[in-house]
């Protein structure tokens, strides 16, 4: 056997959390006979995360208008006496239409996260200059305790719009008739009509876009890479 000196040096990594790469310094051998060289890496190492993206273009509201009242018929009033009838009331006016709804238009919800995790990559390179005879090349890694946890989360939302309708207005009161309190008052007199309510308008619009959610994780976790070089 030969001495430690003829061997290459023992390299030893440990990862760190950020997930950096452990690189085994290279070995350059030259001619060896029935020699052992051992190279050895030692990994451990934590990485936890958290990704979260969220894109929202609801709660949006659009109300509807309302409509007008309608004016309120005339009165008739008889109070003086030998009134004949045959009056009539004014009408009641028609109430006012409702305008058309709001309107909403949403544009487009796009949420993208990704995660890539990368812990304890070992890389070894021996470099044989010379030649080797009975002779023994080991490499080993030990990767203990390492754990990658993470959570990526991508929403995207364009709801909770709402668009409300109109009211149309009230409409009007028909004409009030009043007989007098004095003698001979003849009847026959007529109250108008009530007018018409006004009509809803058109009910309120929501238009909403696209609505993308996107999201990736790539974990690397105890990769280990041995090359020589002749």
């Amino acid at each position: 056997m030969i001495t430690l000196k003829k061997a290459a040096a023992v390299a030893t990594a440990a990862a760190t959390s950020l997930g950096a790469f452990a690189i085994a310094a290279p070995a350059a051998l030259a001619d060896m006979n029935s020699s052992t060289i051992t190279i050895s890496t030692s990994n451990s190492g934590t990485i936890a995360n958290s990704t979260d993206s969220l894109a929202f273009t609801g709660g949006n509201a659009a109300g509807g208008s309302a409509g007008g009242a309608g004016g309120n018929g005339g009165g008739v009033a008889s109070s003086g006496s030998n009134n004949n009838g045959g009056a009539t009331s004014g009408s009641g006016g028609d109430g006012g239409a409702g305008g058309p709804g709001g309107l909403v238009v949403t544009g487009e919800a796009n949420a993208d996260s990704g995660t890539v995790n990368s812990l304890n990559t070992t890389e070894v390179e021996i470099t044989a200059d010379g030649n080797m005879n009975s002779s023994a090349l080991a490499v080993g890694t030990s990767n203990t305790g390492s754990t990658i946890a993470n959570s990526t989360r991508s929403r995207a939302a364009t709801g909770l719009s709402t668009a409300g309708g109109s009211v149309g207005g009230d409409a009007g009161n028909a004409g009030g008739i009043n007989g007098g309190a004095g003698s001979g008052n003849n009847g026959g007199a007529t109250s108008g009509d009530g007018g018409a309510g006004g009509d809803g308008g058109v009910g309120g619009e929501v238009q909403t876009g696209a609505s993308t959610s996107n999201s990736g994780t790539i974990n690397i976790l105890n990769s280990t890479i041995v090359r020589t070089v002749r």
